[in-house]
């Protein structure tokens, strides 16, 4: 291998390693494995649109801030590999006018689009300055709860919890029996939760007269340990 002592292989060689490092960064790039820190896209967003951002979180491959400006609140949507900005909102105008909330349609229409499963109740929480929904979706023996903002459809937190029953005596239909006992009607949805004392199932009933509620049953005597209305002061402002 004589050529190995050619003077212009090593330099050859050097250009080649440069070169191919180069191109598995630009790779890493393009797959979007090079993500831009939070630091990074809060200082971008600032200087772009001229307010400050008050909150930001990262979802998947994008970033979802909230900048208060002169004019009112925004809510700014940009990716996490470039930085590039996907959407923009008004939240909220300076005179105090506050977007209209979203219905539960719309909730569902957006959360369809997202999550797969069965959407088995929402609930509406005016209990803080911001509103939002509260989603609880079926998926097998999974339950995924969901915390959507009311104003803009933006999924805040998602957590999902399986409900297998192997630790419960009292069978799912067991459950079920009892829980109709406090109101008869169709059954919306069962999870299961388990805990050091037998574990709990929740099981809520839609009555025909469109009353709901969710009943708490012991897992092992089968007692029922809370039953939770449906407020329908929580229903939807169009």
């Amino acid at each position: 291998m004589t050529f190995v002592t050619k003077s212009w292989f090593m330099p050859l060689l050097i250009t080649l390693i440069i070169l191919g490092a180069g191109a598995i960064y630009a790779l890493k790039l393009t797959n979007g494995e090079e993500i831009i820190s939070n630091k990074e896209i809060r200082s971008r967003i600032e200087q772009m649109y001229g307010g400050s951002v008050s909150n930001l979180i990262r979802k998947n491959d994008l970033y979802i801030a909230q900048i208060e400006r002169q004019d009112g609140l925004y809510e700014v949507v940009a990716d996490t590999s470039k930085g590039n900005i996907v959407s923009i909102k008004l939240l909220k105008q300076t005179d105090g006018q506050q977007l209209p909330i979203k219905s539960k349609e719309d909730i569902k229409s957006i959360v369809s689009k997202e999550y797969e499963g069965t959407i088995e109740r929402i609930v509406l929480s005016r209990q803080t300055e911001h509103p939002f929904y509260a989603v609880d979706m079926a998926k097998d023996e999974t339950l995924i709860t969901l915390t959507v903002d009311a104003l803009t459809g933006t999924v805040l937190d998602s957590t999902e919890k399986q409900t297998t029953t192997e630790q419960a005596l009292i069978k799912r239909e067991q459950a079920i029996t009892v829980a109709k006992t406090q109101l008869t009607g169709e059954v919306q949805y069962t999870t299961y939760e388990e805990t050091s004392d037998g574990g709990y199932y929740l099981i809520e009933i839609e009555s025909e007269d469109d009353r709901e509620a969710v009943i708490q049953v012991h897992g092992v005597s089968g007692e029922i340990l809370s039953v939770t209305w449906d407020d329908q002061d929580d229903e939807d402002d169009d």
